[in-house]
């Protein structure tokens, strides 16, 4: 049976990015516009892109951090982000003032954080990954409101991408090298994972699963670094749709615009020799298609309101 492909991906920013990661429509329900926001990890870079009335690029804000940052997500705070970065995790307001949450990797020159995301209750769940990708040597850690760390799953190589079904029942995980994707159940009350399980054996697509979003409907898209495409999983773990792009490091992918209705995919030029950069222009370009179903705006990680003082 043929898998049925959707539209094609078309480039929609050329960012000239070296690795563009962590795609993430923000729907500012906490004030500002709706933007998408993406990270270059290798140079530190935080990008927030507008969508235009005519569903081009609109006013675009980039920010300079220190490197490596490797995720990017709305927070209750107005004005202010949530990365991931070399040691950890980090609040950064509109002035670029940083203020640290949690550092489980400083001091750990060999291991950095990597992909994350916010459940929907306004946890953070983030990953790490050796630079050297050691069998086992990361972890996967869930940041609570109250800022309290825990370690969630152990024995990781690289943690990418993640997201819960639409009832937030299922949690989807990729550890990228195991070539799959696995699905645990989620309990919403406590954060709590369990029955870790495969959701769908990848061996057989090209590349390897790397980031990752769940739609309204709870198929799951995921983006494959070195397949050239994103692949629609039914929430059955059947392989429904793909979508191709002109550039092989596909690294993650969202649902974003006013209407939801669009995929925005980032690229990297991450290992490619200049042969292969003359012949994948726009490769660490941000790409887009309309795929014919709508995902679901981040939940912005819920950080906790200032003491008052007495």
């Amino acid at each position: 049976m043929t898998t049925p492909t959707a539209p094609a991906a078309r480039l929609w920013l050329d960012l000239a990015g070296v690795h563009l990661e962590g795609v993430t429509w923000d729907a500012a329900t906490t004030g500002g516009d709706p933007r998408l926001l993406l990270v270059d990890l290798s140079p530190g870079l935080v990008h927030e892109i507008e969508v235009a009335a005519d569903g081009g690029p609109g006013a675009a804000r980039r920010r300079g951090l220190t490197a490596p940052i490797t995720a990017v997500h709305p927070t209750t705070r107005p004005g202010t982000l949530l990365v991931a970065d070399g040691d950890g995790a980090a609040l950064v307001d509109a002035d670029g003032r940083v203020e640290r949450l949690a550092d489980p990797l400083a001091g750990r020159p060999g291991i950095r954080m990597n992909d994350g995301n916010v459940d929907p209750a306004g946890r953070y769940f983030v990953g790490s990954m050796a630079y050297d990708t050691t069998p086992g040597a990361a972890c996967l850690y869930r940041l609570d409101p109250d800022r309290s760390l825990h370690t969630v799953l152990a024995d990781v190589t690289i943690s990418n991408g993640i997201d819960w079904s639409p009832d937030a029942t299922h949690c989807y995980f990729a550890d990228t090298p195991l070539d799959r994707i696995d699905v645990l159940d989620y309990d919403l009350a406590t954060g709590e994972l369990s029955g870790r399980r495969v959701f769908v054996d990848t061996a057989a697509l090209p590349g390897l699963p790397d980031g990752l979003t769940v739609d309204a409907e709870g198929f799951v898209w995921a983006a494959f670094w070195g397949g050239w495409q994103v692949c629609c999983f039914a929430p059955d773990g059947s392989l429904v749709a793909t979508v191709a792009l002109p550039v092989s490091q596909v690294t993650s992918c969202a649902f974003g615009g006013p209407g939801l209705d669009r995929l925005f995919v980032t690229t990297s030029t991450e290992g490619l020799d200049d042969d292969a950069l003359d012949a994948q222009p726009g490769a660490g370009g941000l790409f887009v298609t309309e795929p014919g179903r709508r995902g679901r705006a981040a939940t912005p990680y819920a950080v906790p309101a200032p003491a008052r003082a007495r």
